[in-house]
């Protein structure tokens, strides 16, 4: 199939891409393209490739197609159609040693590295060669070393959800901008995002060890406890939580417990890839509770206005000279009608 080797060695066109991702999109036409691929291999080799070679390549792959329905903005297609590629492309063996021959030699140096990209607005399940797997919120990245089994570190801007396969011989290391968190079998959550006035670490089992990225230690956490570092003047606050508040949102729940309004437009903005702002100092003294699982933004924020002293104003949306859209922009103010009601 000539779509499909122009599609591996990156020479194909439009209406290549859409014959195989309609082929990949049918699960009636699975059992055809699996044997597709394994006719094409079996012209070409009958060598296979080591493990950690078929992860890299893979997820080269994953980048290529989600590069390509980004550019079409077609997001909610974009991950329909991950999700079947993931199905048919990360388990067989065979379909790496295929994407191995197609992509051609390593163009990567020994000390590379690998990158996963989480676009705004959605959420991204990833899996590292040592068996770490988790998930990147939205808008994030996480970057590690090709040889990875060697040198399990990782650095990470956003929010990233962590479960770490247990090595006691090789410690896991994640490193924000001003955090390095040292890990062995351990299920945590980190927030990293720039120009926020804070990174935190949330441990939800096992144990981990907090330092700055000069090694001084900062923090030991145990299961359901929380650290917070302060941007501005560098200082910690170290709490007890409930680790599972932190992170519903991988299963694709918004919570909120207690959280003023200045976080929870934050998180919102996050969330939805929107530009939420507080208008009126004042709203920051109150706070929200509630859980959200799935919900759309406007559902959302009309909860936010029937429990609190806000109205909402939303910008109108005017086309740009390309034909695309900005963000959406929300502004939240109060309500000085529904003030007394709330008092």
């Amino acid at each position: 199939m000539q779509s499909l080797r122009r599609f591996f060695g990156n020479r194909y066109s439009r209406r290549d891409y859409l014959t195989i991702m309609e082929m990949i999109s049918d699960p009636s036409r699975e059992e055809e393209f699996r044997q597709l691929l394994s006719g094409e291999w079996q012209e070409v080799s009958d060598e296979t490739v080591a493990d950690q070679e078929v992860e890299r390549l893979l997820f080269r792959l994953q980048q290529r197609i989600v590069s390509e329905e980004m550019r079409t903005r077609n997001k909610k297609k974009f991950l329909h159609l991950l999700q079947k590629v993931a199905a048919i492309l990360f388990l067989p063996l065979l379909m790496g040693s295929l994407a191995y021959f197609f992509l051609g030699p390593r163009s990567e140096a020994p000390g590379g590295f690998a990158e996963i990209e989480c676009p705004a607005g959605v959420r991204t399940h990833f899996s590292l060669p040592d068996g770490t797997s988790g998930y990147l919120n939205s808008g994030s990245k996480l970057s590690y070393p090709v040889n990875f089994r060697k040198n399990r570190n990782v650095a990470l801007t956003g929010e990233a959800f962590f479960q770490v396969k247990e090595d006691k011989q090789s410690p896991f290391t994640v490193k924000t901008p001003h955090l390095a968190i040292l890990v062995t079998g351990t299920v945590f959550n980190l927030i990293a995002y720039p120009g926020e006035t804070s990174e935190e670490v949330i441990l939800q089992s096992g144990s981990l060890q907090v330092s700055n990225p000069e090694g001084s230690p900062i923090a030991s956490l145990t299961a359901n406890q929380k650290v917070s570092l302060a941007l501005k003047d560098g200082s910690v606050h170290q709490s007890e939580v409930i680790a599972s508040q932190y992170t519903g949102w991988t299963e694709g729940k918004l919570i909120f417990r207690n959280e003023d309004m200045g976080q929870v437009a934050q998180r919102l903005s996050r969330w939805y890839n929107a530009e939420i702002i507080i208008a009126d100092n004042q709203l920051l003294e109150f706070t929200f509770y509630a859980t959200f699982i799935d919900e759309p933004l406007d559902e959302v924020l009309k909860l936010l206005a029937f429990t609190t002293p806000i109205s909402v104003v939303e910008e109108k949306r005017l086309p740009r000279p390309d034909g695309s859209f900005a963000k959406r922009k929300i502004t939240l103010r109060l309500n000085p009608a529904k003030v007394k009601k709330f008092n």
